[in-house]
């Protein structure tokens, strides 16, 4: 399993914005996230790349814990959060981007 997050729960003040999820992702395995406005979809993605910390569960990438590491630390493993509409690189398609 390349990636498994285990009953993540994320607070934001005292607010649950995310409370109890998990999800596995398997090598070469496409997930897509759904859910209406505040559901917590960014919020969660913000959280396995380490730009916002959860307040319980855990996140495993390769077997290794990372709920714990800085975004740059969780960057070098491959893995970045690229907000909605925004481009790494404006003249690349999306498929350029991830390549």
């Amino acid at each position: 399993m390349l990636l498994n997050l285990t009953d993540i729960v994320i607070h934001y003040q005292k607010v649950a914005a995310v409370q109890g999820i998990s999800l596995r992702v398997e090598k070469g395995q496409l997930v897509t996230l759904l859910g209406s406005n505040g559901a917590g979809k960014s919020t969660t993605l913000r959280t396995i790349s380490g730009l916002v910390r959860p307040s319980a569960g855990e996140i495993r990438f390769d077997g290794k814990r990372i709920d714990g590491r800085s975004p740059d630390k969780i960057l070098k493993l491959g893995i970045a959060h690229v907000p909605e509409g925004r481009r790494v690189f404006p003249g690349l398609t999306v498929l350029e981007n991830l390549y």
